[in-house]
């Protein structure tokens, strides 16, 4: 084998060497995936994109001998054709020249580029005195690229390929903007492979099960079609949801109170009007606006009692707002707006009361403002207005449901391009 010449990635710094000097067009950076120009001196960066090589069968680098050649993985593709994924290992020597390797459905094959090109008329090509015969003729597409090329080559690139048969025996055809290329494809044993090269087979591309391929459709998102279908499915759940929820939320049903709490003093309770609950069960939202103050807090405890059994229904809010300067500038905390919501509330009439008391920051009071009469006040005080309804709405629930709406298709998303 010939000596490697080393380069050094302009992305991320990592020593890569170029195992086919002189030959080598198009490298990807196996540390961050960066595509670089080795044809120029300087080695330019064509793209980069931080995504390490990985999940491959073989590794680039990688030595072995097939056919009684030493060969070595300079680089490696995933490619795909609809539901179909296999993987290419682009094989040098400096003698035999580049070979492939082919990964797919459990099963490997080994290329040669065809320097005599067959006669084609479309549905059969003819080559060498022998017949091969159309099999497939799809749009390929280019997942993951990483090691070395003879060509320019990205993740996206597609072509357009066709396969031609006769027996075991394959001619594969791709066709670009720029050139046509011809590959003969030969089977050879997992074994074979195996004993050349190390092999991850938790990475091999498997074909898909006979026994769930017979009888059964495919699971959702296994077509291309599938994927635009769900996550137009999941728009349109969302909105039904979101239509019900607001249907569940009537009949509104308001009362309106306002409160005065001096900051520092004991809690003091206020009624703020009386609701009624129509429905079985409905949700109850209490908001409440204050004046504009600074480095203050109100708790607000409010209660729901029925008029009819006495019981009550109990929940907490907070109204606060905090404003400052630190190193970074002023900065502010908070709102003078709250909004609480009490879910499941029986049917009946309901009296709202809140217990609400006012605290603030810095503690230490001003000298002189204390009242020996209320040593606890500070006789600033914070005016509150409460409005209790009937019926809300549950933003919690609704962004929690777009989750879970979401999350199959989005996996999948992912999954078709993690490479």
């Amino acid at each position: 084998m010939t000596e490697p010449r080393a380069v050094t990635c302009p992305s991320c710094g990592g020593s890569i060497e170029i195992r086919a000097a002189g030959y080598t067009v198009t490298l990807a950076c196996r540390y961050c995936g960066s595509l670089l120009d080795v044809a120029n001196e300087d080695v330019r960066l064509i793209t980069a994109y931080r995504r390490a090589a990985k999940n491959f069968a073989i590794m680039p680098g990688a030595r072995g001998t097939l056919f009684d050649v030493e060969w070595e993985v300079i680089g490696a593709l995933r490619r795909r054709s609809g539901s179909a994924v296999w993987q290419e290992f682009l094989l040098f020597n400096p003698y035999s020249g580049y070979r492939w390797l082919v990964a797919a459905d459990g099963e490997w094959q080994f290329g040669t580029m065809l320097l005599d090109r067959p006669e084609d008329d479309g549905m059969a090509v003819s080559w060498r005195g022998r017949s091969f015969t159309l099999e497939d003729d799809a749009e390929i597409e280019t997942t993951a690229v990483v090691g070395e090329f003879y060509w320019r080559t990205a993740r996206g690139d597609t072509v357009q390929g066709a396969t031609f048969a006769n027996g075991r025996e394959q001619l594969s055809r791709e066709t670009s903007a720029d050139e046509v290329t011809w590959t003969q494809l030969i089977p050879i044993t997992t074994e074979w492979v195996e004993e050349a090269f190390t092999v991850e087979e938790r990475h091999m591309p498997r074909a898909p099960r006979p026994d769930l391929a017979e009888g059964f459709r495919k699971a959702p998102g296994m077509e291309e079609s599938d994927l635009g279908f769900m996550f137009f499915s999941a728009m349109i759940a969302l909105f039904l949801i979101f239509v019900v929820q607001m249907l569940l939320s009537g009949p509104r049903v308001c009362a309106d109170g306002r409160a005065t709490v001096e900051v520092g003093a004991a809690t003091s309770a206020h009624r703020i009007g009386t609701i009624e609950v129509r429905r079985p069960w409905q949700m109850v939202t209490i908001t409440v606006d204050s004046d504009s103050f600074n480095n203050r807090w109100v708790d607000l405890d409010y209660s729901l009692v029925n008029r009819k059994t006495q019981q009550s229904i109990d929940a907490y809010g907070i109204v606060e707002f905090y404003t400052g300067t630190d190193s970074d500038g002023p900065w502010s905390e908070g709102s003078h707006h709250a909004e609480t919501l009490i879910s499941q509330v029986p049917r009946g009439t309901y009296d709202v009361f809140v217990d609400a008391g006012s605290h603030g920051w810095p503690s230490d009071p001003v000298p002189g403002s204390i009242d020996p009469a209320n040593p606890w006040g500070s006789g600033e005080t914070v005016a509150l207005w409460f409005r209790s309804c009937t019926g809300g709405f549950s933003w919690g629930m609704f962004w929690l449901m777009a989750v879970l709406l979401f999350s199959v298709p989005g996996v999948i998303l992912w999954w078709r391009n993690r490479d």
